[in-house]
């Protein structure tokens, strides 16, 4: 199946509903295994044929049986999910542009609900010990130990970090703007450890004329668009490069495997918590659309969470016989 016949959706995605680029490449992909499904139980002939798409009006039992060979596959609960999530989309576009007469068929992936996957998050110990790893007398430790502290004293995503251009820096206001899913915006104090760790990097990469008038405010509207995050090539560092640079050096410390940036953005959301930051001020650091979005990084463990309530709360402790 090309990529051309599911286009206009890909347009509708992007453009009217607002979905970041990933998401909406994600929900095609998705409906085109859906489609292929389609064929598997005789409702279409040509997935790649739209007209035909009008089959699929009213196809409950169709979608139950897709969403069955998925769990067949042991795909996560949360992997089921969003396939559905796309295949309602997709069934939305199909009725906004009246290729079906039936609403998106109401269905849930069962067994007890969307799973719950709480991200891994490190001790504040363990992350010092890692940001403490890049040789800052280097020009690449110098980029890693920024990207380190951008994604751990931010919270940013990933994306985010790899998306970030010289215009959204503004060092005399002390502030950073960030692109968030779904081409939201949002500002990020740029102040401390981040702040001068990108000081340190950007005034040994830039042109010391550029550098003196990103720093003062007064950067020409022709370098605002310039990455701020150089990697092979002196090109826009890549997704891959970033992931790798950050397991590379938690993999330095023993014993210390399937660290990723989100786990370190996740590590930020906890040690704000933990430090006594209020969730929602959490959420809006995070740039979380929905509370509830957030509140998987309020967990704390048992012990912890014991250990508090012991010493806390005046009724906590068992009375002696």
């Amino acid at each position: 199946m090309t990529q051309d016949v599911l286009q206009p959706f890909s347009e509708y995605l992007g453009i009217e509903r607002g979905m970041s680029p990933l998401t909406v490449e994600a929900y095609c992909r998705d409906v085109r295994r859906f489609l292929a499904s389609a064929i598997d139980y005789g409702v279409l002939d040509d997935p790649t044929d739209a007209t035909q798409w009008a089959r699929l009006d009213a196809q409950k039992d169709l979608l139950r049986n897709h969403l069955a060979r998925l769990r067949d596959h042991e795909y996560r609960l949360s992997t089921v999910d969003r396939h559905l999530a796309a295949i309602r989309a997709f069934y939305r576009f199909l009725l906004l542009n009246r290729t079906v007469q039936s609403p998106p068929p109401n269905l849930r992936t069962g067994r007890g609900g969307r799973e719950k996957r709480l991200p891994r998050d490190l001790t504040v110990e363990l992350v010092q010990d890692i940001l403490e790893l890049p040789d800052p007398c280097e020009e690449k430790g110098r980029r890693d130990l920024t990207l380190l502290e951008m994604i751990y004293g931010l919270g940013l995503r990933l994306a985010e970090v790899v998306g970030m251009n010289l215009g959204d820096l503004d060092f005399p206001a002390e502030k950073l703007l960030v692109r968030g899913k779904g081409s939201r915006e949002r500002f990020m104090p740029l102040a401390g450890q981040a702040r001068h760790a990108l000081e340190e990097y950007l005034a040994g990469r830039l042109e010391p004329e550029v550098w003196l008038a990103l720093r003062d405010g007064i950067l020409p509207r022709e370098m605002q668009e310039h990455p701020v995050f150089l990697g092979r090539q002196y090109r826009r560092i890549s997704r891959r490069t970033v992931q790798y640079r950050v397991s590379h050096y938690a993999g330095k410390l023993a014993g210390l495997t399937g660290v990723s940036p989100h786990t370190l953005r996740h590590s930020f959301a906890t040690h704000l918590l933990e430090g006594g930051a209020g969730i929602r001020i959490v959420q809006e650091l995070l740039g979380h659309r929905n509370l509830s979005t957030t509140q998987i990084y309020t967990h704390l463990d048992r012990s912890r969470l014991r250990a508090a309530f012991d010493q806390a709360h005046p009724r906590a402790k068992r009375a002696k016989k």
